[in-house]
């Protein structure tokens, strides 16, 4: 009788021992569980959302300028302008089509202005292109511009660099009406306002 009494307070005493090495088993997993949600919470135990990177548009606002040296060591700066402007087109250029405008000067040469599109072809003719363009609320004008040199069909450069210059120092907005091959007239918008530009 006493060994049965003897062998039940053994099993009772493992038993309980067991209880308690589980009952510290969920006691660090509770700590290690509060001390990883404390790590996720700000400064007032509120828990922040995951950090995401911001979201960056392909399209910059307002001029972008650049200084480069070409290889004959010549300095060429730029001033460039997207336009908010997507153009639609057909077929087959369906997809939108971005333009920007660009002032270009080497050095000892006279600026250029040109417009490029990423998408579609400008109709280009041997006696030269025409175009419309009107600042802020002035009256539309006709300027001519020409094709690439090297053929490409989605830029073209305006022929009165200077003036134009002139003009988008002082317009705030610039609508370029101009016709593209096969897709008729586009009309081009550019937020002009802040142009620096010293090197005419």
């Amino acid at each position: 009788m006493k060994k049965v009494h003897y062998l039940f307070y053994c099993l009772t005493l493992f038993a309980c021992s067991g209880n308690e090495k589980s009952t510290q088993g969920s006691r660090i997993n509770s700590v290690q569980v509060a001390d990883t949600i404390n790590s996720s919470k700000g400064g007032d135990g509120v828990a922040e959302a995951p950090v995401s990177k911001p979201v960056v548009s392909t399209r910059s606002v307002g001029w972008q300028y650049q200084k480069t040296i070409n290889e004959e060591r010549e300095t060429i700066h730029k001033a460039s302008l997207d336009s908010p402007t997507l153009l639609q087109f057909g077929f087959p250029y369906t997809g939108g089509s971005t333009a920007a405008l660009t002032i270009r000067q080497r050095q000892q040469q006279p600026a250029t202005v040109y417009l490029q599109v990423s998408n579609g072809q400008f109709n280009r003719s041997f006696q030269g292109g025409r175009v419309r363009i009107r600042f802020d609320g002035k009256p539309a004008v006709t300027y001519t511009y020409s094709a690439a040199e090297n053929g490409s069909a989605t830029i073209i450069f305006f022929d009165e660099a200077g003036e134009l210059i002139r003009q988008l120092k002082a317009a705030k907005r610039m609508v370029i009406d101009v016709a593209f091959y096969g897709q008729g007239n586009r009309q081009i918008e550019f937020r002009t306002a802040g142009l620096v530009w010293n090197h005419s």
